[in-house]
């Protein structure tokens, strides 16, 4: 066995939270229709605070998603979900913290996203239950910047 405190990364999870969650469902007969689901996907760096020892980062990340029958909404999810990430700032720079925020930290949150509105959908009688697909992080990002530029040109 090693030592955990050997193999311990310079970047760590801290906490999560829902800050923000609703749901829509509509009583809408579907056994004969084809229903459509589109997922949007977006995030924010919210704070990221320096100290002595250490960074803290506070990203969030939304998912949006709508099933549509035909023309009718059958329903809609929305979730912000929030992490908190810490880093050694002895052994990182901004820089560094940043990417990892942006590229670890939406990783795991994406993952607790997917769980969360997994089990939500299960509980509130969508079946068959919503399970979000992996979302490639490192596009999202490109996305985001690109979209960004854009705004600014």
């Amino acid at each position: 066995m090693i030592n955990a405190n050997k193999v311990l990364a310079d970047f760590q999870f801290l906490a999560n939270r829902v800050s923000e969650f609703k749901i829509e469902t509509r009583d809408i007969r579907t056994n004969e229709f084809k229903v459509h689901v589109t997922y949007d996907f977006d995030y924010n760096i919210k704070e990221v605070k320096e100290f002595e020892d250490k960074y803290i980062g506070y990203i969030e990340f939304i998912t949006v998603i709508k099933a549509k029958v035909k023309n009718s909404i059958l329903f809609k999810i929305n979730l912000t979900m929030e992490g908190v990430f810490v880093g050694n700032i002895q052994k990182l720079k901004r820089d560094d913290f940043l990417d990892m925020l942006e590229l670890n930290g939406l990783t795991t949150l994406s993952q607790l996203s997917r769980a969360y509105i997994l089990t939500v959908t299960s509980l509130s009688g969508i079946n068959p239950p919503v399970k979000l697909p992996m979302v490639n992080i490192f596009k999202l990002i490109q996305q985001k910047k690109n979209n960004e530029a854009k705004k600014e040109n």
